[in-house]
């Protein structure tokens, strides 16, 4: 297991970029959440993002879901992204504490026929074009997930890393919502700047150094010493490192398409939660409202 601080980076093994076609099979679809129960599962991964899991439709999934896993031993893995959600989905849900663990999935993923990213080699677009969806996954874990309950986690881990093509790595629980909220504000900030390359955002001076304020607001969030890990250098590598390695996919032309726009809404939602929390705890957030309140211009001018 490793436990590493938050804007770390390691490079492990994982899937070659051979730009190939691959066909998925032997999966099974179901149309009813209550048909999950049916046969044993050791493991459901729960992708519905923060405010879609917190809606009244998302609710009553849950609630079905916990009726139809509770008289077994399935795990419940909360992939979605918000603020304090593990204790909603674990009171939707209504089953065991130690059933229930939050996780990130490290994935980009695009479906091909709505998107127009740019293309690196070894890419050949004749071949890109025949595919439904195109992925890459991240070097630094393919999965992340908390070490709330070890032995779930490493469970998990076991049989996530004999994919063979990412791995999981188990992220102290303390530290797991800073790590994975922390870069919501670099993305609305990159949008303001028109996703330029990491190696390039400290020529949009004045928004970098917002950015990296507001890093730190959302990070102090859950606890202020964990802010001393928070740096425009910092961060400045962590992204140099992330397009690197997501090629042939394009880094900034894949946040462009996903966190600039599809998922736009959501994401300013998570960083508005951030201030009310910031401001509940007594804290100031200045630098976290003015970016949110540019971005939310900004996404409005451009719609």
């Amino acid at each position: 297991m490793s436990r590493r601080t938050p804007w770390a980076s390691t490079s492990v093994r994982r899937e070659p970029a051979d730009a190939s076609l691959k066909r998925f099979s032997g999966y099974r679809v179901l149309s009813d959440v209550g048909n999950a129960g049916d046969r044993a599962y050791d493991y459901v991964i729960v992708t519905l993002d923060g405010a879609s899991s917190r809606s009244a439709e998302g609710t009553a999934l849950l609630n079905d879901l916990g009726d139809a896993i509770r008289d077994t031993a399935a795990v419940v893995i909360i992939g979605g992204i918000g603020l304090d959600l593990r204790p909603h989905c674990l009171d939707a849900l209504d089953i065991g504490a130690e059933r229930v663990i939050s996780g990130w999935l490290g994935l980009l993923a695009h479906q091909v026929a709505s998107t127009d990213l740019p293309v690196h080699p070894p890419t050949d677009p004749h071949v890109l074009a025949q595919a439904d969806m195109a992925y890459r996954t991240l070097s630094a874990g393919g999965f992340l997930v908390e070490d709330r309950f070890p032995g779930v986690a490493a469970r998990f881990k076991s049989l996530y890393d004999g994919c063979g093509v990412s791995r999981c790595d188990v992220v102290d629980h303390d530290r797991f919502p800073a790590q994975v909220a922390g870069l919501f504000p670099v993305f609305q900030a990159c949008h303001l700047m028109g996703w330029p390359p990491a190696a390039r955002l400290t020529d949009h001076e004045e928004t970098w150094r917002l950015a990296v304020d507001a890093v730190r607001e959302v990070v102090s969030v859950h606890g202020d010493s964990r802010t001393e890990a928070v740096s425009g250098e910092n961060l400045t590598r962590m992204l140099v490192t992330f397009e690197r390695e997501s090629l042939p996919l394009d880094w900034n032309g894949f946040n462009a398409f996903h966190h600039g726009a599809k998922v736009a809404r959501q994401d300013l939602k998570l960083l508005r939660d951030y201030v009310a929390a910031g401001e509940r705890q007594g804290k100031h957030m200045p630098s976290l409202r003015q970016l949110v309140a540019a971005a939310t211009e900004f996404h409005r001018q451009n719609a």
